[in-house]
């Protein structure tokens, strides 16, 4: 009498052969992208911290900060090695639930190159954004719910005029200056001058001025949302220099363990921004 197979008692172990073997047949999967060397990490994230993307990560008094790292590339070879050790880094930084950092390519390409910045979001300040000013960012298809990659890609391929809008309300800018900005940008095609203007500056720990920075009229004098911005973050830069000097050792900065600190740092919530409506001759379009 033949022995019979008993499929069910073997049936595990041919799965596990079957796997096992289309497993070695697949094509291998291409490793990640290196990051940067632990120099210039440390120089990307003390770029980030030292500027007013500070004003980002400590709660999310700016929306959304950029700059802190730029380069281009040529369109026609790009090389793109460079770009993605940035973006790897970023993506590998501890930044916690609240916020996202990546890298962000510029729609418009100058002398053959196209420029990319690295951005940080804050998430609920963002959703709070886009609540607050849903007049303008609704139209476009964002809500609330909008990956901060696809509000920064569409903010980016908008109009001129919208763009300088868009833009304004993600950096987090009082809206009188937001206004002011694209109003003198829209006499300047009409006119062809640009209108004066001065600027109202929030410190740094990297620069007093020119970093945190709107346009105002001349004689401009501080309004409520001006003081608000300047009464919040007041403290959040002297809580940083505190902190920096903590973390730092005859000159050497220990910018991760600088950057955890800051990102963990306990601190009252920012009011959101109340909702209002946009004028007609305001309201976002695409371009075509």
């Amino acid at each position: 009498m033949k022995p019979r197979l008993d499929l069910p008692r073997f049936l595990p172990a041919l799965l596990v052969a079957l796997l096992t073997l289309l497993g070695a047949c697949a094509a291998p999967r291409p490793s990640p992208p290196a990051g940067l060397e632990p120099a210039e990490r440390d120089a990307l994230v003390l770029g980030l911290l030292d500027g007013e993307a500070l004003y980002t990560v400590c709660g999310g008094l700016k929306p959304v900060s950029s700059g802190f790292w730029q380069a281009s590339f040529a369109v026609d070879a790009p090389d793109l090695s460079g770009i993605e050790r940035v973006r790897a880094t970023l993506a590998a930084l501890e930044l916690g639930p609240d916020l996202v950092a990546g890298v962000q390519v510029f729609a418009e390409v100058h002398e053959g190159r196209r420029h990319v910045q690295a951005f940080v979001a804050h998430r609920p300040a963002l959703r709070a954004l886009l609540a607050s000013e849903a007049a303008f960012f609704g139209p476009l298809g964002l809500g609330p719910g909008a990956d901060p990659f696809e509000v920064l890609c569409t903010v980016e391929r908008m109009p001129r005029l919208g763009r300088f809008r868009g833009y304004g309300l993600l950096f987090g800018y009082p809206r009188h200056a937001v206004d002011f900005f694209v109003a003198a940008a829209e006499e300047e095609e009409r006119t062809g001058k640009l209108p004066p203007r001065e600027f109202a500056h929030i410190a740094t720990f990297g620069a007093e001025k020119h970093r945190f920075v709107w346009a105002v009229p001349p004689g401009h004098v501080d309004g409520p949302e001006d003081l608000a911005l300047r009464a919040s973050a007041a403290p959040i830069l002297a809580r940083y220099r505190a902190q920096r000097e903590r973390f730092t050792r005859d000159e050497d900065v220990d910018a991760l363990g600088l950057l955890h600190a800051v990102v963990n740092d306990v601190r009252p919530t920012l009011p959101p921004r109340p909702a209002r409506a946009v004028p007609a001759s305001l309201e976002p379009a695409f371009a075509p």
